[in-house]
């Protein structure tokens, strides 16, 4: 409080407005001040909590779903009170008479109590910098003491008291720090504060994402709201003080986040907010199933509302889930994981995917033999227990997440070695049994690498290093995939790069962009739709010119080098393909400044080079003021549909022709593309764009226009198989007994602090019942 006092210059603004209108105002502002720094309570603590209890009642019996109207939400405190009498009461909601009457109960007790409550043995002792001196304060108390209830403006005091308590929430919003909400929060309930909307919405925020929830009771740790607040008195020993505390936490049902969520939503309506943090207080108490009801009750509302802009997020589902996965009701858990993939606004995270897994194994419900769980057939799933119910969830993951961390992997190595625990190693000669060699590891364990190919009824969680240029996984065999984006994904691709050269032209142009005309986005789309017209071949090959042009150019005679685009065209012409070079506006002049910002002019070889592939059509210039990245990405997702004729392009492993395998159009570069990876698109979108279109290449750099002896491009692919979750079945160990017939999936998990060819493995293996 004295922070936002000092430093805090609308507060200090509106308490010298104020203190201008004459002495008695400047006494009650500064009244406003010692209440709240005095950690005395000026209303008894039982008087409170009866209105809260009252509060409660209003939130759970009347209107939860629409709150107060806009005339008494929006009310000042003391405004029109003797007006418009009883009309003003009846108008109001019980809340607002609540508050009503807290404010008239606090009132009476500062101004007729006020010199005993402000002075007594219960006052902190306060430094130099809370106050501007000891003599000041007695000064002040004594000011304190003639000031009479008559005297007082309710409106003045509440208002300056309003200003501060907003102040104060928005400082400890900006500095993290909740601690002083406690206090704070104490003050608003005794003096019956009618706060705005947007402070209890900052309140709200403090004790719902700072750790308040955790430090007031949401946690393990749980307080009382009395013991909170409550001074020590030199007549009480501590013993009887944490006697009087322990009873308290067993009878005081409300703890502060509760309390401002029912304040706010008391005042405007129930939010996503205020929502969660009432389901997160439930769920700490263990009772999910209550905390779901609301969650469905209030889901319900909003969808019926059409007005309603609220969404469900997955901060608000996660603590019911987390409960059912802690005392093991899987089937409750699963439901619930299933309508959270169906909700708008829920977005699920891999750890998520990861929670629901473990919690699965732990319970021993993906042994073959395992139970079913209640209710899995009708949420959709074929199997309802054993290894093919996680390989349908799996497949689930794979769908919405890329990767897991290490730290999910180690988890997960975890509960398989629980649920598994009792199918050890040692039985791995009985062959109608699951082999689990897995031990439990300590969560913060580095995993090592494994090697050592499986036997075929074994179950494996390992961390492999695949073989870089098969995919094939040491330990369970199985070969990782190349997997290609379907036509809504090209589609989806195609339209946000048309919206990024939206934005990018926007930045680009500053002020003088006009938002109703884009000439990027139309001369992109422009060059999509003649790439769409166009009759002659398709272009299976997009270059990058500027990569190519620059390539190895960085000595000192290096240039933008059309030898080297000429080289890589011909090149590629030879092996069957057609290619389009794409290259920046200035590239296509005859003189411009290179990138080493020095003035370059293009000599006659260069230039026919220049004008021989802009006249057959295989260059490309972008116009003015257009990022030519656009471009080339955009060309190697066109449809090219008048020209392809239905006609797949893409060129199979043992081509006839020796062409370089892989989908067409294949875009030949060796950007990186970390600024696209960062910005472009959704993340699954742009790694498989790029392990199946991207192209890298090497050669030996021209110097001018001349090159070495038998200089040849040599052409690789920049992902042999796909940086992302998939499943794949293991080949049959011929080694083995046969006629154990064991099969199985091998999902292959990347992990985020890994290397890039590692993968965490899980494979459940299963008997073949026909055998």
């Amino acid at each position: 409080v004295t922070s936002v006092l000092d430093t805090d210059r609308s507060t200090q603004r509106v308490l010298s407005k104020y203190e201008s209108r004459g002495e008695v105002e400047k006494r009650v502002v500064q009244a406003v001040k010692d209440w709240l720094l005095n950690d005395h309570r000026i209303v008894e603590s039982e008087v409170v909590k009866e209105r809260w209890v009252a509060m409660d009642e209003v939130w759970n019996s009347e209107k939860w779903m629409t709150g107060v109207s806009e005339s008494s939400a929006s009310r000042s405190d003391g405004e029109n009170e003797e007006d418009n009498g009883e009309k003003a009461k009846k108008d109001e909601s019980r809340f607002a008479l609540e508050l009503r009457a807290q404010r008239e109960v606090f009132l009476s007790k500062l101004f007729s109590e006020g010199s005993t409550a402000m002075t007594s043995s219960s006052t902190p002792s306060l430094d130099d910098s809370a106050l501007d001196s000891s003599t000041e304060q007695e000064q002040s108390d004594a000011t304190n003491e003639a000031l009479t209830l008559e005297q007082v403006d309710p409106i003045l005091f509440f208002d300056a008291a309003r200003n501060i308590m907003g102040a104060l929430g928005r400082y400890c919003a900006r500095r993290a720090r909740s601690s002083p909400m406690e206090v704070a929060w104490w003050k608003v309930k005794e003096s019956g504060l009618t706060l705005p909307k947007d402070v209890i919405s900052t309140y709200l925020y403090v004790v719902g994402t700072m750790g308040m929830a955790d430090s007031l009771g949401l946690g393990s740790a749980r307080r009382s709201i009395g013991s909170s607040f409550s001074p020590l008195s030199d007549d009480k020993k501590e013993s009887e003080l944490e006697e009087e505390d322990s009873d308290s936490k067993e009878n005081d049902k409300f703890l502060i986040p509760e309390e401002v969520a029912t304040y706010h939503d008391l005042l405007s309506k129930p939010t996503e907010s205020s929502m969660s943090l009432r389901i997160k207080s439930l769920a700490s108490k263990g009772d999910a199933k209550s905390a779901e009801m609301l969650l469905e009750a209030f889901k319900k509302s909003i969808e019926a509302d059409e007005s309603s802009k609220e969404l469900i997020r997955l901060r608000t589902y996660l603590p019911i889930l987390k409960q059912y996965c802690d005392v093991g009701d899987i089937s409750a858990a699963l439901s619930l994981f299933k309508r959270m993939m169906t909700t708008n606004g829920v977005v699920l995270e891999p750890e998520n995917y990861v929670l629901l897994l473990a919690s699965i194994a732990e319970n021993k419900y993906f042994c073959d033999d395992s139970p079913p769980i209640e209710g899995a057939h009708d949420l959709g799933y074929s199997h309802s227990s054993g290894p093919g119910l996680f390989d349908e969830l799996a497949s689930e993951m794979a769908a919405d997440a890329l990767e897991i961390t290490s730290a999910s992997a180690r988890r997960l190595y975890n509960s398989l070695a629980i649920g598994f625990q009792n199918n050890s190693s040692s039985d791995s000669e009985e062959s109608s049994a699951v082999a689990s060699p897995l031990k439990q590891v300590h969560p913060l364990m580095t995993m090592p690498l494994t090697r050592q190919p499986a036997n075929s009824n074994e179950l494996v969680a390992s961390r492999v290093a695949l073989d870089r240029s098969t995919g094939v996984c040491p330990v369970t065999a199985a070969q990782q995939r190349l997997i290609v984006l379907e036509p809504d994904q090209r589609k989806q691709l195609h339209d946000d790069l048309l919206d990024l050269s939206t934005e990018q032209f926007k930045k680009w142009a500053g002020e003088k962009a006009n938002h109703s005309d884009n000439p990027a986005r139309e001369q992109l789309q422009q060059f999509s739709d003649w790439l769409d017209e166009r009759e002659d071949e398709p272009f299976t090959a997009i270059v990058d010119g500027a990569n190519v042009g620059y390539y190895m150019q960085s000595f000192d005679k290096g240039i933008f080098n059309y030898h080297q685009i000429n080289f890589m065209v011909n090149t590629l012409e030879e092996r069957g393909e057609n290619p389009l070079v794409i290259i920046p506006n200035k590239y296509g002049n005859t003189g411009f400044f290179s990138s080493k910002g020095e003035k370059q002019r293009l000599d006659r070889t260069e230039i026919g080079i220049m004008n021989k592939l802009m006249d057959s059509g295989k260059l490309y210039r972008v116009p003015p003021g257009c990022l030519d990245d656009f471009y080339w990405m955009l060309a190697s997702v066109s449809e090219q549909s008048a020209s392809r004729k239905g006609k797949d392009l893409s060129v199979s492993n043992d081509d006839p022709d020796g062409r370089f395998p892989g989908t067409r159009p294949m875009l030949i570069t060796n950007d990186q593309m970390r600024d696209h990876k960062l910005e472009l698109l959704e993340p699954r979108l742009f790694r498989r764009w790029y392990g199946c279109h991207i192209v890298n290449y090497n050669f030996t750099a021209f110097v001018l226009g001349e090159s070495v002896a038998n200089n040849v491009v040599g052409f690789s692919a920049a992902d042999f198989f796909s940086r992302e979750i998939q499943g794949n079945e293991c080949p049959l160990n011929t080694d083995q007994d046969e006629q154990a017939n064991w099969r199985g999936h091998a999902w292959h998990f990347p992990v985020s602090d890994w290397d890039l060819d590692e993968r965490f493995v899980i494979k459940i293996p299963v008997k073949d019942k026909d055998t």
